[in-house]
């Protein structure tokens, strides 16, 4: 029901616009999941977090199935009745939906920009005779029917039809539609009395919707084809053809476009078919072989069986490969609905078995956002590379992974390099290993290494090179298995000259000579100084390792570049003018975050003010140790007056990127209780178990592994191997480490009051509580990490 209409603005990201749209929601609560008792890790997982929020604080998340890192994300995409706003969608489905327009394979995971979508299937009992590319055949439902698990989506439509879906594997699904007793007999009764070429107005239909996209205003496929074939000896129908998707980012390649392949096999033979390319229906003559190539093209069946089961599998190569992959992942069709069940279920209780709770009564929302959270963390990246390992290169080419490893893509460089990848570098270093070898192949196929990957594109959004960071990252915690001097050559290279093909830094030859972009020549020149400085310091830490000595002091240096737009006056960052004039703007301002031409990206001058991740303590030295640790203090104060996340946070914003790290900068300066008090509030304010749960958009994991480390009581320095000891909001985790090692972290204590951390010891060796931090290769080879938590700080030493 509509209860209310409200003015919002909403992140657009990768050079899309910030509109003004007027949005109409409720809030429901969702139905809890009761899964098979013994799983109770999976049992609390509830998907429909990072469904809700307004504004900039959408989540994005898509609420149906894959399996962890899967490439089918079979998933609703719903509208408000008939309004559809696309910000709203970018993952699909939002909870303020009262209506699903169809179920589609493909989605990106909480992401700040619409795309994929593609291949939707829908059930209904009506057709209209036209405008069916317009989602008249969407359908009302509520949430109080409807049921979201990691391996399973469930809905019961007003309309009176069931639909249950499950993965199958990371490229082939699973969809039941069962329609009503009374659908059934109406589709009888008029098949009976209606000719075989011309569809019933009333009876069981399932539409394949080829031409279904979630960007573009719905209209992002330039190119489609089906065909409809029905086998009478199996008694079963298939259904088969491609999309060709250019989004928002897929089309980001001259505007050529992704092409998606589909093979489908329906466990019936339809009483009639028609087909449609825009706003017309074509019937087709009943029994035949159908075939329609169009732009934005789809089929209607219509079928006599109250029950349609339709198995699918999707493919970037080809149509063959997609049957190849439909023959791998679902043992060619025959796999029984339940087998996929279960199958899913299992990789994921495998998968979240990797964290262990073991708190006896934990809070019961602490408990589903954590796992929830740790779920949403392994959605993704996207596995590329397909059964037999074959995948479609930067290049174009069909080429084939190593044996053992495989292709990853789809990933948010900009944003998972600070919090989802460094949690793969200590939970799944198998996956980080695969993710360094995409990137690197990504050069050797394309040219250079992407700064955000989708598909086979290089979609170049946001700013900097921050692949640089993960690699140097993974390199810090010894994960090896790529190619460490391909990678370091492909750095360099987008660090050295500003003609590549696929620009990683926007302004380089001006950062070169001036050792800063200049303001005057780009309108986000301070964010851009700022994070090259950070590239160059992972350049730096990579050169270091392969013993490029003159590499290593080059980058380095340039590492420094951060004091380039310090003004000593105002003691903020600042743009800085050719001539080397500061325009500073130190009063934080929500015009400055919307219109990103004041010298920042994503964020203002009070926020990119702490952004110097690789050298804290040069940050320190050039406030002064006192000052630095109270103007951080007083810039989270003033946080807290307005916590919403709706619209850009002025202060620190929870939801936005380049803020993440900031809760936890005060251990740099000695004073770990405040990074300790600091996250905790973020968690209490920012995060909840509710739809809106998340504090916008999740990028790939990103704002879900924030939590995830701050829960368990840990936080990565991107690029390096330190850890920051945080406050854990359980008493007992343990981390199941590669090799059959587990890490127990004991916080003695624990509670909503007892946020500080008095004394840490790692396998009986006491860590300072001041500094509170620890390496990876200490904190991998341990046994116990265990803290002693109260409600005030430790007390300084004498």
């Amino acid at each position: 029901m509509m209860t209310a209409a409200v003015v919002w603005l909403a992140r657009r990201r990768c050079g899309a616009s910030l509109l003004v749209l007027v949005l109409v929601a409720s809030a429901v609560a969702a139905a809890s999941d009761s899964a098979t008792a013994g799983n109770k890790h999976i049992d609390v997982v509830d998907p429909f977090i990072g469904t809700g929020n307004f504004g900039f604080g959408v989540g994005g998340d898509p609420v149906g199935v894959q399996v962890p890192f899967g490439c089918v994300r079979l998933s609703p995409d719903g509208s408000d009745g008939h309004v559809w706003l696309d910000f709203l969608h970018y993952g699909g489905y939002h909870y303020s939906d009262t209506s699903i327009r169809c179920f589609s394979h493909t989605h990106m995971v909480g992401p700040g920009v619409a795309d994929l979508g593609n291949i939707g299937v829908m059930a209904t009992q009506e057709v209209p005779s036209a405008f069916l590319d317009r989602y008249w055949y969407r359908a009302p439902f509520s949430h109080a029917n409807e049921r979201a698990t990691p391996y399973e989506y469930a809905v019961n439509l007003t309309s009176g039809i069931n639909v249950t879906l499950t993965a199958c594997g990371t490229h082939a699904a699973k969809q039941i539609y069962r329609f009503s007793s009374s659908s059934a007999s109406a589709s009888a009764s008029s098949s009976s009395s209606s000719s075989s070429s011309s569809l019933s107005r009333r009876a069981n239909f399932v539409v394949f919707d080829i031409g279904h996209s979630l960007s573009s205003n719905g209209k992002a496929v330039i190119a489609s084809n089906v065909s409809v074939t029905v086998h009478k000896n199996t008694q079963t129908t298939q259904v088969e053809g491609y999309a060709v998707n250019r989004g928002s980012l897929t089309g980001r390649n001259g505007g050529v476009g992704v092409p998606v392949y589909f093979t489908a096999l329906i466990n019936a033979i339809p009483t009639d078919t028609a087909t449609w390319d825009s706003n017309s229906t074509a019937p087709a003559p009943a029994w035949s072989s159908l075939h329609l190539d169009g732009v934005r093209v789809g089929a209607i069946l219509q079928f006599d069986n109250p029950d349609i089961e339709i198995t699918s599998a999707i493919s970037f190569v080809s149509l063959h490969q997609a049957r190849v992959n439909f023959g791998a992942q679902t043992e060619n069709g025959t796999a029984p609905y339940s087998t996929c069940k279960q199958a899913t279920h299992t990789a994921w209780k495998d998968a979240l078995a990797v964290v262990e709770v073991h708190d006896a009564n934990p809070n019961a929302s602490t408990y589903t956002q954590f796992y929830t959270a740790l779920y949403h963390s392994f959605m993704a990246p996207t596995r590329w590379s397909e059964a037999g390992g074959v995948y479609l290169g930067m290049d174009g080419r069909v080429r084939t992974s190593p044996p053992a490893a495989h292709r990853y893509t789809d990933m948010s460089i900009w944003d998972i390099h600070r919090t989802q990848v460094p949690l793969l570098d200590l939970l799944r270093p198998d996956v980080s290993a695969d993710i360094a070898r995409s990137l690197v192949g990504m050069y050797e196929e394309g040219g250079d290494i992407p700064r955000w990957p989708i598909a086979n594109v290089y979609a170049g959004c946001m700013i900097a090179t921050h692949a640089n960071i993960m690699l140097a990252g993974m390199i810090a915690k010894n994960i090896t298995g790529f190619n460490v001097t391909a990678a370091y050559e492909g750095m360099r290279l987008q660090a050295t000259d500003p003609s590549r093909p696929h620009i990683g830094r926007e302004g380089l030859q001006d950062y070169i000579t001036l050792g800063y972009v200049p303001f005057d020549s780009h309108g986000k020149a301070a964010s851009l100084t700022l994070a090259y400085a950070y590239d160059d310091w992972a350049l730096a830490s990579v050169a270091s390792h392969l013993g490029h000595t003159q590499d290593a002091v080059l980058f380095l240096n340039r590492s420094r570049n951060y004091v380039n737009v310090w003004d000593e006056e105002s003691m903020y960052m600042c743009p800085r003018m050719k001539t080397g004039s500061f325009k500073c703007n130190p009063v934080p301002s929500f015009h400055e975050w919307i219109v990103q031409d004041s010298g920042f990206c994503e964020g203002n001058q009070a926020e990119w003010r702490w952004f110097v991740p690789h050298d804290l303590d040069g940050l320190i030295s050039l406030f002064g140790k006192q000052r630095y640790v109270e103007e951080l203090s007083t810039f989270f104060d003033k946080t807290w007056s307005d916590p919403s996340t709706t619209l850009p946070n002025p202060h620190y914003w929870a939801g936005n990127e380049p803020d993440i790290l900031e809760p936890f900068q005060f251990h740099a300066a000695g004073r770990a209780d405040l990074s300790q008090l600091n996250s905790r509030r973020v968690m209490n304010f920012a995060y909840s178990s509710r739809p809106g749960g998340l504090p916008g958009n999740d990028d790939y994991g990103t704002l879900s592994a924030w939590y995830v480390w701050a829960a368990v009581g840990l936080y990565p320095l991107a690029g390096t191997d330190l850890y920051f000891i945080g406050s854990p909001v359980f008493e007992h985790v343990t981390l199941h480490l590669p090799g059959g090692h587990s890490l127990d972290i004991h916080a003695h204590n624990t509670s909503a009051t007892n946020v500080y951390v008095q004394s840490i010891q790692l396998d009986g060796a006491a860590i300072d509580p001041f500094y509170a931090n620890v390496t990876h290769h200490r904190l991998t080879a341990a046994s116990a990490l265990v803290l002693t938590m109260a409600d005030t700080p430790p007390a300084p030493s004498s």
